[in-house]
């Protein structure tokens, strides 16, 4: 029992999730891997709503093998460095409190990892946006009902950590560097493949993650404290920028840029404002307004989407973490556009590009030669009886 299914431990890094902790454990319930070969860690980081309340409740009354509910003033680099701290087994799979996984989502995770023999396997998840609690069900059978599971396993250079099984081999060569507050699934994956392990994404693995639009509930970069967000904050843009390039090998800052918009809105604030100071210089109205103009519709934005006193922070923040991330970002896109970096990343982010590449042409054949033969099919019906025409292949 033990050998075939390894004891799991669920690592749930969680702060102030009181409305969906509730529907994760469930969720976590709904698993088919045996319940008496999970373990279930909550790394909570002091918070102030039902959260601790509501997980105790629910893992009370499960069944299993053990759970333990850790509460400790944390980021979320530090939260999940508790959980590899204090697992038990050989697995550890990191399960986000807003997200929701269909009952087969642990088993096929394990099944991926034994047979592609990775170091680290997550599954492709489905963005769930609500107004309100209420509609979560709602939303939530919705979103299965349009989801179509792809039987398609690829290698990929970096894993988002909400739904991800990670082996303790792994995790004995790599932890999450505490000063990355965001990013730090990105630098733990390029550190996890530099030292020689596989990070493999299964598609066919149903995963929802649900967030709240207009509530504090989802705005964690908002919420954040200050020192929190600016801490580490060249080791971000820099993660940020090797996890683009290994994704999409050999396209430069342009299409970064491109793809990122806001980066460049925030490093236009430097002409605007130099060019405002200067009409205030020269006594020119004209001049002196184009920064207010050129900020507007973006604090328009902010307010309309996060209320008045979040907007106001969300607009304090692309001054002091914004602007100096865009710069940061571009300054390495520079250095590792001029230098060769390292040939050992760029040969196995060339692989995962060919294999992702030709995983993708080999879809798109098997869906070509499936039309023909619907097509032929359909016209042999046209001559013969249905039975007949299945004959005909």
């Amino acid at each position: 029992m033990e050998q075939e299914f390894p004891l799991i431990t669920v690592g749930i890094v969680v702060l102030n999730r009181g409305w969906i902790i509730g529907r994760a454990l469930a969720s976590l319930q709904s698993q088919t891997y045996p319940h008496d070969r999970i373990f279930v860690l909550v790394a909570d980081s002091e918070s102030t709503d039902n959260t601790v309340e509501t997980a105790k409740q629910v893992l009370e009354k499960s069944d299993f093998k053990d759970y333990e509910i850790m509460v400790q003033r944390c980021s979320i680099p530090e939260g999940r460095n508790m959980c590899i701290k204090n697992m038990r087994g050989d697995l550890l799979l990191f399960w986000d409190s807003d997200v929701v996984m269909e009952p087969d989502a642990i088993s096929l995770l394990f099944e991926t990892m034994k047979k592609e023999k990775a170091g680290v396997v997550t599954a492709s998840s489905t963005y769930i946006s609500i107004t309100s609690v209420d509609e979560l069900e709602n939303k939530l059978n919705e979103a299965k009902t349009k989801f179509h599971p792809e039987e398609t396993i690829v290698e990929i250079p970096s894993a988002g950590m909400g739904h991800t099984l990670i082996s303790k081999e792994v995790l004995k060569t790599t932890i999450f560097d505490p000063d990355l507050t965001i990013w730090e699934d990105g630098d733990f994956s390029l550190r996890a493949m530099e030292n020689g392990f596989r990070i493999v994404l299964n598609k066919k693995i149903e995963v929802f993650d649900v967030n709240i639009t207009k509530q504090s509930y989802s705005d964690i970069h908002i919420d954040m404290p200050l020192r929190s967000v600016v801490r580490g904050m060249r080791k971000k843009a820099r993660t940020e920028v090797l996890v683009y390039r290994h994704t999409v090998p050999y396209r430069g800052a342009k299409t970064f840029f491109l793809r990122n918009k806001r980066y460049v809105y925030y490093l236009g604030y430097i002409p605007t404002i130099m060019l405002s100071l200067l009409g205030l210089f020269l006594q020119s109205p004209i001049t002196a307004v184009i920064f207010p103009v050129y900020l507007f519709p973006f604090a328009l934005w902010q307010f309309k989407r996060r209320g008045f006193a979040k907007g106001l922070r969300s607009l304090g923040r692309s001054f002091l973490v914004g602007l100096p991330t865009s710069f940061f970002i571009a300054c390495y896109f520079a250095k590792y556009g001029l230098t060769k970096g390292s040939a050992n990343f760029k040969a196995k982010a060339q692989r995962i590009h060919d294999t992702t590449a030709q995983v993708s042409e080999e879809s798109r054949q098997e869906t070509a030669t499936k039309s023909t033969v619907s097509q032929r099919l359909s016209c042999s019906s046209s001559c013969c009886s249905g039975w007949d025409a299945i004959n005909l292949f």
